[in-house]
């Protein structure tokens, strides 16, 4: 079934945004750790990742200044995260509302 996205906000370090378009990128699931040893049509190996890095991407309206490296509890979905962030700009269009992207680097 469906989710709708309609309404949707998100809350970083006591400030609340208003969302236009969310992406989660669960990032180093898997290490390819394959080699020549394997027969040949084999499938290829993987092993879990030492380190982790998942991020979340969201664009949002307004131009709140949000500073790279500025950690605090992300909420968004129900779910908290600890979150940093890793990117932030702001765009300024002709016939377009200010919007802001920003990246977090999620720890789980």
């Amino acid at each position: 079934m469906a989710t709708d996205s309609q309404g949707s906000t998100f809350v970083f370090a006591s400030a609340t945004y208003t969302v236009t378009s969310v992406t989660v990128t669960p990032g180093g699931d898997l290490l390819d750790n394959s080699h020549l040893g394997l027969a040949s049509g084999a499938n290829r190996t993987y092993q879990a990742p030492a380190l982790k890095d998942d991020e979340l991407s969201c664009e949002t309206l307004g131009s709140a200044v949000v500073s790279v490296g500025t950690t605090g509890l992300l909420t968004f979905a129900t779910v908290s995260y600890t979150a940093t962030v890793s990117s932030s700009s702001v765009a300024y269009s002709v016939g377009e509302l200010v919007k802001q992207s920003l990246t977090f680097k999620i720890k789980s």
